[in-house]
């Protein structure tokens, strides 16, 4: 009894944490829509996003971060005035 009732626990955790991340998704995209940045609306890359492993992220990972959001936010930038 106790090992069905570890193994339906683990089947619903899975899919609990399935859709809090779609809920996510989904609100990263709305932002991205209202915006209008289109990175953020791309499903897939959203998707490979938040599969990524959980760590601890030190200020160096986040002015890494900063710079490839600013480029990727000039080069949208660029390709609409061109």
């Amino acid at each position: 009894m106790i090992n069905r009732g570890l193994s339906h626990y683990q089947r619903v955790q899975k899919s609990v944490a399935e859709l809090e991340n779609r809920a996510f998704l989904e609100k990263i995209m709305e932002k991205g829509a209202l915006y209008n940045i289109a990175f953020l609306q791309n499903r897939a890359l959203m998707e490979m996003i938040l599969t990524l492993p959980e760590e601890k992220i030190d200020a160096q990972q986040v002015d890494h971060m900063k710079k490839l959001l600013s480029w990727l936010w000039q080069t949208q930038e660029e390709a609409r005035v061109s």
